[in-house]
């Protein structure tokens, strides 16, 4: 059996041998051989003679649907983009040799952009006509595009202006603009940054000029919401600002008279104090005041109020802006009473009394003062503030009347009541005088004790109405 396989394997062998020893020697293989060695020497010379070789282009950009987002009303704001985008493409050297920009094509497409705002398109894959090219990379590959829309919007006017442009003593009373606002056309992100349109009075008048009413036209300029003056980027708006100006003067008056003898002017007033009057800068020049006139108080014991027209005391040509009447008002109040007990063994002085030589007997040894005077002058009073004095100078012995005499009370501000009249009975004083040196006696006990004699009060009482009081018999 081995032997058999052995003699199969034999036959086999020589078999083949014997086939490929007729392919070597027949014609067809040496025509297969020399094609296959035609073929490789051709590509190795083609590798020599004709390389692989790599090369960038910039290549025009195309847009595609350039219509679409004007159809929205917007229009492209990009500052800039590319026009064109590098491509990087490989090849035979005679092919890509002979490549020019025409051959290759890319695109981004605006069809894409229905809103403003900025939008990132995407760079379509170049493609080229000619056979044999293989694109190997290009850039960029996105394009950042800022779409935005024409729009308009109504753009207040504002007029800045400070008192230093006024003379002295004026005022501004309105400053308006004409037309008050604008009508602007742009794109909105632009539009939507004006915060307005100034009109700056200092840049065309001089501080302290202002001493009328005046109308003139002036230049508005663009200020964006950051304070930044964008007037450079438009055109140039000329406003009518209408400026009225008044001057303040004050207003005077006098109260004459004297309120009824129970009553003081407490306080006087006017109002308004003062007027803003409008007339022309002549006119105004020489008018510092307004004097309305005297306001009588005599023999009154309540307030007194006087209206007076404003109208009947200005000049010719002058007017007050939104006064027509003045009114003074003086405020009559009463005076107040108020009641101090003096003593005249405590707190009155009595100049030239002698103890020694005499014996006094006052009647009555006390009295009630009434002192009438302003409430808040009252309150500071007191019995000792009166100075009263009871003057004893050079009597003898005998009967008296003596007045009391106020010596230190302010007569400007208080008045004493009535008149206080003391009688005084001066006796000799016939009393030895005590031996110092000797040893005194102890006194005499008593049953008990007396209680001690309570001395009149020295707080003092007030009266709402003053009235006249009698000397004191």
């Amino acid at each position: 059996m081995y032997q058999k396989r052995e003699k199969i394997k034999r036959n086999g062998t020589v078999t083949e041998m014997a086939k490929l020893d007729r392919i070597l020697k027949s014609k067809s293989f040496y025509v297969v051989v020399s094609v296959l060695l035609g073929i490789v020497s051709w590509l190795l010379v083609l590798n020599y003679t004709n390389p692989t070789e790599t090369r960038s282009l910039d290549i025009p950009l195309t847009i595609l649907n350039p219509n679409v987002p004007s159809s929205y009303g917007l229009s492209n704001q990009t500052p800039s983009f590319p026009e064109s985008i590098t491509v990087k493409a490989s090849g035979r050297s005679d092919i890509i040799g002979n490549l020019t920009v025409s051959d290759l094509y890319a695109a981004v497409d605006f069809g894409e952009i229905t809103e403003p705002g900025t939008a990132t398109l995407h760079v379509s894959e170049p493609e080229c006509a000619r056979l044999g090219i293989k694109i190997e990379d290009y850039y960029p590959k996105t394009i950042d595009f800022t779409f935005d829309q024409l729009t308009q919007r109504n753009v207040d006017v504002v007029v800045e202006y400070d008192d230093s442009l006024l003379r002295e003593g004026y005022e501004f009373l309105s400053v308006t603009a004409e037309p008050s606002s604008i009508q602007i056309s742009g794109f909105a992100s632009e539009i939507d940054e004006i915060d307005c349109i100034k009109v700056i009075l200092s840049d065309s008048l001089a501080e302290d000029s202002i001493d009328s009413d005046r109308t003139g036209s002036f230049i508005g300029r663009y200020f964006l919401t950051n304070g930044e003056d964008v007037t450079a980027r438009y055109d140039t708006e000329k406003v009518t600002v209408k400026i009225e100006v008044g001057k303040r003067v004050p207003v005077s008056y006098q109260v004459t008279g004297r309120p009824h003898d129970d009553y003081y002017l407490n306080a006087d007033a006017i109002e308004p104090q003062t007027l803003l009057l409008r007339g022309t800068a002549a006119e105004l020049r020489n008018i510092n005041e307004i004097h309305v006139g005297n306001i009588d108080i005599t023999g009154a014991s309540e307030n007194v109020v006087r209206t007076f027209a404003v109208s009947d005391y200005l000049p010719e040509g002058i007017t007050a802006y939104r006064t027509a009447d003045i009114t003074v008002t003086a405020e009559i109040l009463r005076y107040e009473v108020k009641s101090f007990s003096v003593d005249v063994n405590s707190s009155i002085s009595t100049p030239g009394k002698d103890t020694a030589s005499y014996v006094y007997e006052f009647n009555p040894e006390q009295f009630s003062i009434r002192v009438k005077g302003k409430a808040a002058d009252l309150d500071a009073l007191s019995a000792a503030s009166l100075g009263p004095t009871l003057d004893l100078t050079g009597l003898g012995v005998g009967e008296y009347r003596i007045p009391l005499e106020f010596t230190s009370i302010d007569t400007e501000k208080f008045t004493v009541i009535g008149e206080y009249v003391y009688s005084v009975t001066i006796s000799s004083n016939t009393t030895p005088i005590p031996d110092i040196t000797a040893t005194p006696e102890p006194p005499s006990p008593t049953p008990g004790t007396l209680p001690p004699t309570e001395e009149p009060s020295t707080e003092p009482t007030v009266s709402q109405e003053p009235a006249e009081t009698p000397a004191a018999e």
